[in-house]
């Protein structure tokens, strides 16, 4: 039976008082999510709220991560990275086929990736000093395919790019001998800049990390326009993961003070009196609906202070056995900020479809690897 999305339910947020009710607004744009398969091929397209079958991606390896690239010459769901050669898998969804794109300098596992002004920028997530059987992550670990002039061919080259000044490039021989374990913890995009804090997972002194690993501490960013890597600033950021743009410099993140809750923060890099970049971070209260709170692993915009979260559940917690009646619940918010002091997040509908496919057991425990909004024509 083809995978397919069927809608199960739907609701909206009695709770949100009346002063702060809107119109319930549908997204204009049609939602896709990516699927990982315990079984080949890895991954598949779903398009949430229709009744269409799958879309296998026959060239995709485990280890992708997918984002969506748009431009005047067309719409692409592209896949980067994974654990063997095929290093980039482009998927057209006006023509609904799939085509081998341009291979990366060195393969990297779950790249970040970010795509801006049809230029998609692939940044190592776990950056490597050494290289392994199939040189994972090794050098280069920043690299851009251009999507400017349509979909790239499997004959393009990537683009080489400097990494960032916290990756392990000034690495001494001691340090080379027992590398730290780096990887990327929080990233956004910024204006013109991409901005990157990292994380050791191997080093568990305070005292070491002050004194030894500095050099990796702080928030960089690269000018995509000027094409330097900058330290903005000497803390990291202060929030997990991706930092999902809402508009008017106001961004969405999981804070690490508040054990991953979510958190709106305000951020704009400006040029210091001495002419470099700096990053200026505050973050706003956020006031959510307690019978209504965010729900999802995974936030994308919308635009127009409105983005979406997907949350998969399953009636099967079993690691080892088939999920039972997986569903993925859709949620769609709008931001209000009434003034300087805070902001506040409405929830417009909630929408849970079922997941059907018993010829393909989906991965578990969360299956669903990506989620977006997109033309489809």
């Amino acid at each position: 039976m083809p995978t397919e999305l069927k809608r199960a339910a739907e609701d909206g947020d009695d709770s949100t008082p009346t002063r702060l009710r809107r119109k319930i607004v549908v997204p204009e744009k049609p939602v896709y999510l990516v699927v990982e398969h315990k079984a080949e091929p890895a991954y598949s397209i779903l398009s949430v709220g229709t009744m269409a079958p799958k879309i296998p991606l026959h060239l995709s390896q485990r280890g992708m991560s997918f984002t969506a690239m748009e431009s005047p010459q067309g719409s692409w769901i592209v896949g980067v990275g994974g654990d063997k050669q095929i290093h980039t898998t482009i998927f057209d969804v006006t023509a609904s086929k799939e085509w081998q794109g341009p291979w990366l300098h060195t393969n990297k596992m779950e790249p970040i990736l970010i795509p801006h002004r049809g230029q998609l920028y692939v940044l190592s997530s776990r950056p490597s000093v050494k290289r392994g059987a199939m040189g994972l992550d090794y050098l280069p670990w920043f690299e851009q395919i251009n999507f400017e002039d349509g979909r790239p061919n499997q004959a393009e080259v990537c683009l080489e790019l400097e990494p960032p000044p916290i990756f392990p490039c000034r690495i001494t021989p001691p340090e080379y001998r027992n590398p730290p374990a780096i990887r990327v913890a929080s990233y956004a995009m910024v204006g013109s800049h991409i901005l990157l804090s990292v994380q050791l997972d191997n080093v568990t002194s305070p005292d070491k990390v002050a004194r030894k690993y500095r050099k990796y501490m702080g928030t960089c960013g690269y000018d995509v326009e000027k094409k330097v890597w900058e330290m903005v600033h000497e803390m990291n950021l202060p929030f997990l993961g991706q930092a999902v743009p809402l508009g008017d410099q106001l961004f969405l993140a999981r804070s690490k003070e508040r054990d991953g809750a979510y958190a709106v923060y305000c951020m704009h890099v400006g040029q210091s009196t001495s002419g470099t970049s700096e990053l200026s971070i505050i973050e706003v209260p956020l006031v959510v609906p307690k019978s209504r709170p965010i729900l999802g692993e995974l936030l994308f915009p919308l635009g127009r202070g409105r983005f979406s979260s997907v949350h998969f559940r399953s009636v099967d917690t079993e690691p080892e056995s088939k999920l039972g009646k997986p569903s993925v619940v859709h949620g769609t918010y709008s931001i209000v900020k009434e003034n300087f002091d805070d902001a506040i997040i409405m929830k417009q509908q909630r929408q849970v479809y079922k997941v059907a496919d018993r010829s393909c057991p989906l991965a578990h425990p969360f299956p669903v690897v990506a989620a977006f909004t997109m033309e489809a024509e």
